[in-house]
This record gives structure tokens, sequence and C-alpha cells, in this order.
């Protein structure tokens, strides 16, 4: 049977090229990067490809690097002025939505607000929806979506008059584009007191948590508030000085970790730059000494802190810059502030370099995923690198960082990191190359490789033999494939037994491959694909699981397949002669719940089929009696 494979449009594994992600882009910057929670990413970035003024526009690719629409991206609203400064996050069920400030009907600007899918559709109208009106000047917008899908947005009103009032509003749209509560808005707070750099985390039950700087007394102090879906103040009539008022911060981070706490981390502006980070509770607690601790007591000035919080830790990066040389830096902490590598901060890369621009993500396993702009000797304005960093502190992937854009002497710039949900991470970025500005691309995976994908790989029983084919795309001609397999069920860890090993076709788009084998055993076999570089670097296809009998003489059961299930599952057996057969099924507490009893099934290859209905997910299993053969597995039954 023929495999068709679309395998156009997939990240290529030449650092130097990449893969372009928009075509006709017209000096692209603001870039705003949103995952999509499935492994791809939407792209949200201002363009001038139109007279009279800048447009917001908009893609989205696959976990694959597909475009799933126009290649040339999609404005995101029908109106006809100038629309700058996106600001985008994660919706519900795949989608986005997009913030930006358009100069159509108001010269000072408005607000407007849309929402998009994957495919390309824009759900609140063509214009999108128009947030704040003529009589307030906005001067900066920040949004969040809580699990009802509602989208939650700050934003600073500057009011026109003689002595401006500077307010932190907050509006709160539905799911379905409807403006939820006053048309003016929540007021969280109004001074004199210029105000800048809105943030906004959503609570568990309607609410939000609002942080801003606020200059007061020639200082930037970081404030903070919560409200409930009313608009009552939650932390008193007054904000939440989180930053001390003698410090004068710049720029801040905040998120929520996974035991009802908030994280937060700022630099100060002073003769040198420090970064402080404080905890604070849900009640607005602080949970630290007053003022923040210090990140660390390096020497020179630290700048541009991010982390991410897990339920007991949080790792922190920033750089450090001692006379013009810049290095980028890692820290775990314990939830009093407490660092945790003892050995000192983590640098990303045993390799003397110029380091600055880094991103930051979780791996999924409670380590961090980096990225970087990297000016080592010979690579001119920089190059991109990658590091994987575990929860000990340890570097993952190669100690000199994995390259990620490479192309010679080209201004890299608008770094974002987004994960795959495998460990890896997609690299989206502006490069100047040939005096074009434009977005490009680069997919590293868990391993810290970008070699080509192994693509539609399969394992199936040819008569007496097992086939085994895949596709592989983008690849290059020194790569191999080491077909492996074994016959343990825990096949993500041991026994992997190599089968034989394959040449590339050489390069190509798209290459397919195809291999039988004769095992010696029988029964339930599992196979994979790993393919190699000639620098070592490696990567596994997904694993292939297959019955297998050939002519035993004596009885095989097979694990059930699938296996977790939710619905049913089926168990395969070999028998050498008639016979007849028991199987019984039990809960964990050893209670029969079924049984197939004393059923006569031919020689050959035999199955039966077992139903979830009624069952709770959790740990099951069978045993299965034939004369004085007795096998017993265990099933597991999922939502």
């Amino acid at each position: 049977m023929a495999l068709t494979i679309s395998l156009n449009a997939q990240w290529v594994n030449n650092t130097n090229e990449n893969t372009k992600l928009v075509m006709d882009v017209i000096d692209p910057v603001n870039i705003s990067v949103v995952d999509d929670s499935r492994g791809g990413t939407f792209i949200f970035w201002q363009d001038k490809k139109e007279l009279g003024g800048s447009q917001v526009l908009f893609i989205h690719l696959d976990g694959s690097g597909k475009v799933s629409f126009r290649a040339d991206g999609k404005k995101i609203s029908q109106l006809s002025g100038p629309m700058l400064n996106p600001v985008s996050t994660a919706s519900t069920n795949g989608t986005a939505v997009v913030l930006w400030k358009d100069y159509t009907h108001n010269s000072s600007g408005d607000i407007y607000i849309q929402k998009v899918t994957s495919n390309g559709n824009l759900l609140w109208s063509p214009s999108g929806l128009q947030l704040t009106n003529p009589d307030e000047e906005v001067n900066d917008y920040s949004v969040a979506v809580n699990n009802k899908g509602q989208n939650l947005i700050c934003y600073i009103a500057k009011s026109k008059s003689a002595n401006p009032v500077y307010s932190i509003k907050v509006k709160i749209v539905n799911v379905d584009g409807k403006i939820i509560g006053k048309d003016e808005g929540i007021i969280v707070h109004s001074s004199s007191n210029r105000k800048s750099n809105t943030n906004i985390l959503v609570d568990e039950n309607g609410g939000v948590f609002i942080f801003w700087i606020e200059s007061e007394k020639n200082k930037n102090v970081l404030y903070a508030q919560q409200i409930n879906q009313t608009g009552k103040l939650l932390w008193g009539s007054k904000p939440l000085a989180i930053s001390s008022t003698s410090q004068s911060i710049t720029t801040f981070s905040v998120q929520l970790s996974g035991v009802n706490k908030i994280y937060s981390c700022w630099q100060t502006q002073s003769q040198d730059k420090d970064i402080y980070h404080q905890l604070i509770d849900l009640n607005g607690n602080i949970l630290w000494e007053r003022g923040g601790k210090f990140i660390t007591k390096q020497k020179g000035n630290q700048s541009s802190p991010q982390a991410v919080a897990y339920d007991s830790s949080i790792i922190v990066s920033w750089t450090n810059e001692v006379k013009n040389d810049h290095k980028v830096f890692l820290q775990k902490f314990d939830l009093k502030g407490k660092s945790m590598w003892k050995n000192g901060p983590v640098s990303p890369v045993n390799e003397k370099s110029d380091q600055f621009g880094q991103k930051i993500i979780t791996d999924g396993k409670n380590g961090v995923v980096l990225a970087w702009i990297d000016k080592r000797s010979d690579s001119g304005t920089g190059d991109i690198y990658s590091q994987r960093i575990n929860s000990s502190g340890d570097l993952v992937w190669y100690d000199k960082g994995v390259l990620v854009g490479s192309h010679s002497n080209s201004l890299k710039s608008y770094l974002s990191l987004v994960s795959d949900k495998r460990g890896g991470a997609i690299a989206i970025f502006k490069d100047t190359r040939n005096k074009a500005n434009e977005i490009y691309g680069q997919k590293i995976f868990s391993t810290g490789t970008y070699i080509s994908q192994i693509v539609g790989f399969r394992s199936e029983l040819i008569n007496d033999k097992i086939k085994i084919s895949w596709y592989s795309a983008n690849e290059t001609g020194d790569t191999k494939y080491t077909i492996e397999k074994t016959s343990l069920a825990d096949s993500g860890i041991t026994g992997w037994q190599e089968v034989n090993v394959v040449n590339s076709h050489g390069k190509a788009n798209a290459n397919y491959y195809e291999y039988f084998d004769t095992p010696y055993e029988s029964g339930t076999l599992y196979y994979r694909i790993v393919q190699k570089d000639n620098e070592g670097n490696e990567q596994s296809s997904e694993v292939s699981k297959i019955v297998y009998f050939k002519g035993a003489d004596e009885i095989i059961v097979a694990q059930n397949s699938p296996n977790p299930f939710s619905e049913q599952t089926k168990i395969s057996f070999y028998l050498p002669t008639p016979k007849r057969v028991t199987v019984e099924f039990f809960n964990n507490r050893i209670e029969k719940i079924s049984e197939v009893s004393n059923q006569l099934f031919n020689a050959g290859e035999n199955e039966i089929t077992f139903s979830a209905e009624g069952l709770e997910p959790g740990i099951y299993f069978f045993r299965f009696k034939a004369d004085e053969f007795v096998d017993v597995k265990k099933m597991v039954i999922t939502k």
C-alpha cells in the first residue's frame, strides 16, 4: 500500500539558510510570537507593504513549519489607517488574540482587539473590536486570557487636560467578542504620576493581577493590584509597592508559579544595574524582605531578567556586563529565594563570546531551553545559539551551544522562542540578508539537533516479514539511519538492538526508505529509526509497535493494543494447536470484572476484544490460560 504525504515547508536543517517563514514582507518590526499550545505558533508583525502606513499582519505555522494559510500573511483588520505595536497572547482551542493601536479614526490612536484562528479566520468582525475612545490617550496595553476564554485587557489612559491624570484601566471581553461591564472599563488606580509598562495575569476566579511601573519622586516603582470581575480592589485601597521606593526600575517580569504564588523580577537603574526578585502570595502579601532580594552579587551591570517558575523552584536568566563584555547566566532558586545551584550561576556555553538578547522557556521537565545572540571572534554581527539546561544546572546539549541562525554578517533581532511541546523549541527571528529584512525560523529538537525529520514511519506485516518504511524531509547526503528493535514494553528506556544501518539516498527535499526484517522472536515487537549526521547529532522517530507470530511451536500472548486505551483494546495470541482458552480480567484490587471462559480457538493467530465501557481510568490486568499455560499482563485505561 502506498503512503501519500505532504512534505512541503518542513523545517530545514541548514542554519545558514533557516526556514523563511513569511513571503514578501517589508521591514517587519514589533514582531509578537504566540505558542498555539499544539506545537505550532502564531506570528504577528507590523509591516509597511501597503501605502498609507503600517499594517499588522499574521500567519500561523504548524509544528512541522508549514504555513496554515497564505504565506505572505493576512491583515488582522480591514481598517484603513496605520496599525502599530501588536501585542498578542494565546487563547482557547488553538486560537490567539491580538491588541494593536489603530489611527483610522483618532490621531492619538485607539486600542483594538481581534481574535484569529490557525486557518486565518478573523472571529471578531472584519475590523476587530474597538476598546478605547477619543477622550483618552492610550500609552501602553497588555492582554491575558482566563480559563473561561474571557479576554482581560489592561491599559494606561492619560486624560487630555492641562494637568493630566494617568489611570490603570481593565476591560473584559467575553469569548464571543462582547465587552462585559461598563464601556469606560474598570479603573484600578488613578494619579498624576506617569505610568508605563503594564502586565497582567489571570486568577482562577475570573479576576486579574495587574502590574505597572509608576514614577514617584523621580523613582520608577513596580506596583501591583488585584481586582475581581466586578472591579473590586482585593489588595486594599492603595496598590502594592513590590520594588523599593529607593530604587528606580526599568524593566520587570512577572508570572504565576504552580503553588499559588506570584514571582516577579526587575532591573534597577542607578550607577550600577542590579536585578532583584520577589515572591508574593495571592492575597498580596510580600513573602521575602521588602524591596526584594538580590539575584546575584556578580560584579558589573545586570540586565534583562527572565524566569520560568515551577511548583517548588524558579530558574532565572540574566545578562551580566563587565567592561562591555556581555555574558548570559542562569540560577535556580527555591521558594525562599535561596540559590540551589551551589557552584554559582551557570553559563549556557563553555565558550568565550559576547552574549545578549536571551529568551527562556520551559523544557517541560523542570529545566529550560535558552536562545540568545552570540558574537564570537568569527561571527561578525552575531549568530543565534541555543542550549537546554536541566533542573540540576547541567548543559544537556553541546557544551558550545547549538547553532540556530548562522547566516554570515547578517543583523539578527526580535528573537523569540516557543516550545514544540516535546522538549525542543522553535526559534523565530528577524534577519537582514542581502539588504532585505525578513522573518526566519529554526526548529531545535529535544536532542539539540535540527537534522531532517523522519516522516510517515510505520511497520507492517508482509507475509512472514516486517516491512519498515519512512520518508525523510530536507536531509543532507551525510545522513545515516539505524533501524532498532526491542521486545521490551519499556521501549523508551532500554533494550534497543540494531537491526540494520541505511545510508542516505542523497540530498533531496524528500526521500523514501524501506527495509524488510525477519525477526527470530515472536510476540509484540517495537521498532524505531535513529537518524544521525556526520557530527554525531541524533534524532529518534516515534516508536512503532507490531504483533508478530512466525510458526511458533508454543503459545504466545502479545501485549494488548492499544495500551493505554480509552474505549477498547485487542489481545492477540498464537496457538500451535486448537485449544480451549480462558481470559480473566481484573481491576487493581485483583477483583475479577470480566471473563472469556473456556472458549475454543483454532491453531494459529487469534484475537479477542476487551471493552472499557463503564470502567474507571486506572490499571487493570488480564490472565490468559490454556491447558497448563498461564500468562498475566497489565493494561491501562485512560479517560
